[in-house]
């Protein structure tokens, strides 16, 4: 990682500004007394209406921002045009003075007849917008943004809300401002020529912020601030919904560009320091943090629930389950260890769930130090010394799974902290930027066939990597590279034509010998059953399970063993208890395929009534995976359409089928995104997706089959 992950972040500083008085200031020469209340027009009067709820939600905007940023969130209520200028004036000065500020604004706001671009938003004496004076006794949102938004590098950055009719004609100024330059990011509660009304912005802003400090579960916890990108998609989401549940006519959050080279303002509250630096890892969640922090792309339920033979990790148990695959380890770490008769690459190659990405995981377990430093006490240890690859300097590993060419390689960059060009990586230079290191690295690529742009990667990338040689040089190559790939070779001839022409290593896993095979599966399903109630205390069952179930699973499919053996566990431990005798017509009995054994559970009355739902909306998802608050509408959608689930129902399906699922972050909304782990899911679910039980008559019945 380089030197900026290991700073204490800059937090921000919070101003809330809320207008609820409009009163023009009295002339000199005359009394309140003497005005003609009947006068069409009196001096005192102001043409804009009091928002009379404007005190006590700015309390709570304040009140809400208040754990995200920096402590003593300052709230400004009711300031004439003078006490408002002066005070953003302060505002400014300390932007300018490299400090990062939340500004949200509550009033009335209009634009410039001059220039009708120009947001102004109304103090406490502003006359009415037609006014000559109205501008100069209000406050120019464009000329203070046109201020902060300097190309000052000691200057810092704006978060700006607009609670404000017109609200988006505070946009204009950062319309053309470049991605480098951007310092200053604007929400507002509509568009430039429509209104606000009632507040719901702000209302929106408190529900969402609220959520952030429950813990959300769309922002994922690998994240040290909330993206601004999610931020305003959620605060149009509630406005929508705030909007449909008073009748009133709908609300758009519009915002200017929102990704610039720093956008920290909101923390999150749930993000934790790298638990590696203090070896107490209590949880999943911790190891998710901690994989985040080496870098997004390491996967954490791809690289350890592989490594360590589980669909999650719980380092508290202290226990890796790994199992298997020795020859076929000692092969990689031998290459690892010099390489020079098999050359610069590695491929493991078989079926699905055959153990690759295991294999793969436990190397990189082994050789990223940080995370051996993690794992030295469970997986580490459990590897036979003469199997277990040596750690690395330099390790960069990706799950290439719906990665671009481009994906891949800022991954492979950032991992091995190398500084990426202006213009972002090209292949050639980030071959030259690899082999120029001082210590050669080691690049794990799993997936490579799942990649969006699998043949990209291969010609444009990792064969050049493989292929740059230093016969005079500091060192042979530019790099080892490990690939772990399914045996598509015709979609991926290079490869195929690279491996096969002999120069390269190539672990088969589907070449294993079967009797050997089942030996390594009955020690894993052994351990397996040892943590499995009720069989941890059963001795003659953990004895006899393993061996019936490796036999089932060797004799019956070829390819996805272990993943098969770990789902035929799980479906003995729901069928528990379970006697010696019944064992044999238990396991004879269960399917062999992922659909069935998922078929299994779904139909099963312990589980959630929203789990097949919830299940068929994600095998619809695309890419990476679905977000949680989506989940509920794209179930209640499915044929025939019923009322949407509570997020209480969607987050018990999604932490009661943890099994089936996988977990990526958005790189542009840093949220936890959800996917079936087996394409064999999606299909089964997509084709039984035609007609549906409706869960709140499930309910009703108790049915939940």
């Amino acid at each position: 990682m380089g030197d900026n992950a290991e700073q204490t972040p800059l937090l921000a500083k919070a101003v809330v500004v809320t207008m609820s008085k409009f009163r023009l200031p009295v002339p000199e020469d005359e009394e309140p007394e003497d005005w003609d209340l009947e006068d069409e027009d009196p001096p005192g009067r102001s043409s804009w209406r009091d928002l009379r709820f404007a005190p006590a939600l700015g309390r709570r905007v304040a009140a809400r921002l208040s754990p995200l940023v920096a402590p003593e969130t300052t709230h400004l209520l009711d300031l004439d045009s003078e006490s408002l200028n002066a005070r953003m004036a302060e505002v400014l000065a300390a932007i300018k003075g490299g400090d990062r500020m939340v500004v949200h604004m509550l009033s009335h706001g209009f634009l410039d007849r001059r220039r009708e671009t120009d947001l102004m938003i109304a103090a406490t004496d502003t006359p009415d917008p037609g006014h000559d004076d109205a501008p100069e006794m209000s406050f120019a949102v464009r000329t203070f943004l046109s201020r902060a938004d300097r190309e000052d590098p000691r200057s810092g950055h704006l978060l700006l809300l607009v609670d404000a009719c017109h609200g988006g004609g505070a946009l204009d100024w950062t319309n053309n401002i470049k991605y480098t330059r951007r310092k200053a990011f604007v929400i507002a509660a509509c568009p430039g020529d429509e209104q606000a009304w009632g507040g719901r912005f702000s209302e929106a802003v408190c529900e969402v912020l609220s959520g952030v400090v429950r813990g959300h579960k769309d922002i994922n916890p690998s994240q040290r601030f909330v993206r601004l990108t999610w931020f305003k998609d959620e605060l149009h989401r509630t406005v929508m919904e705030l909007c449909k549940k008073a009748g009133a006519p709908e609300q758009e959050v519009i915002s200017s560009a929102l990704e610039g080279p720093s956008t920290e303002f909101l923390l999150n509250p749930w993000f934790r320091e790298d638990p590696a630096e203090r070896y107490e890892l209590k949880s999943y969640w911790d190891l998710k943090h901690f994989m985040a922090e080496v870098h997004p792309a390491l996967d954490v339920d791809h690289y350890l629930s592989k490594a360590s033979g589980r669909h999650n990790v719980d380092p508290a148990n202290g226990v890796s389950l790994f199992s298997g695959r020795t020859d076929q380890l000692v092969k990689v770490a031998d290459w690892l260890s010099d390489g020079a008769e098999h050359g610069t690459l590695c491929v493991v190659t078989g079926s699905p769930g055959v153990g690759k990405s295991a294999l793969l995981g436990a190397v990189v377990c082994c050789t990223q130090t940080q995370l051996a430093r993690v794992m030295r006490g469970t997986l580490v240890q459990q590897i036979p010394p003469r199997a277990r690859p040596e750690q690395r300097p330099l390790v960069a590993a990706v799950h290439a799974r719906q990665m671009t060419l481009a994906d891949t390689m800022d991954s492979i960059g950032a991992q091995l902290d190398l500084e990426q060009p202006i213009e972002g990586w090209s292949s050639q230079q980030l071959v030259n930027a690899v082999a120029s290191l001082p210590d050669e690295p080691l690049i794990v690529v799993d997936g490579l066939d799942e990649a969006t742009d699998s043949v990209q990667i291969t010609v444009e990338l990792l064969l050049p990597l493989a292929e740059q040689v230093f016969p005079d040089g500091p060192r042979r190559r530019a790099c080892q590279l490990l690939v772990g790939v399914r045996p598509h070779w015709d979609q991926l001839p290079q490869l195929a034509a690279t491996v096969f022409g002999g120069s390269q290593l190539l672990v088969d896993l589907d070449a294993a010998d079967r009797r050997q095979l089942q030996q390594d599966l009955e020690m894993y399903v052994e351990r397996l059953l040892y943590e499995t109630d009720p069989y941890s205390s059963e001795r003659e069952l953990r004895i006899r399970i393993p061996r019936t179930v490796a036999e089932r699973v060797v004799g019956s499919s070829h390819g996805g063993e272990f993943l098969k053996a770990q789902m035929a566990v799980r479906s003995l431990a729901q069928a528990a208890p379970l006697t010696e005798d019944a064992v044999d017509a238990a396991v004879a009995e269960m399917p062999m395929t992922f659909a069935s054994l998922l078929e299994g559970q779904l139909t099963d009355e312990r589980t959630h009534p929203w789990a097949r739902r919830v299940m068929t909306a994600l095998a619809f998802g695309k890419g990476s995976g679905m977000p949680a608050h989506l989940l509920p509408q794209v179930a209640a959608a499915l044929p025939p359409a019923c009322d949407a689930p509570g997020r209480e129902d969607v987050d018990a399906v999604l932490t009661g089928m943890s099994f089936y699922l996988r977990q990526d972050v958005d790189p542009s909304y840093g949220t936890t995104l959800y996917r079936l782990f087996h394409q064999e899911l999606v299909d089964h679910l997509r084709a039984s997706a035609r007609e549906l039980p409706d869960p709140h008559a499930l309910r009703d019945t108790g049915d939940a089959s």
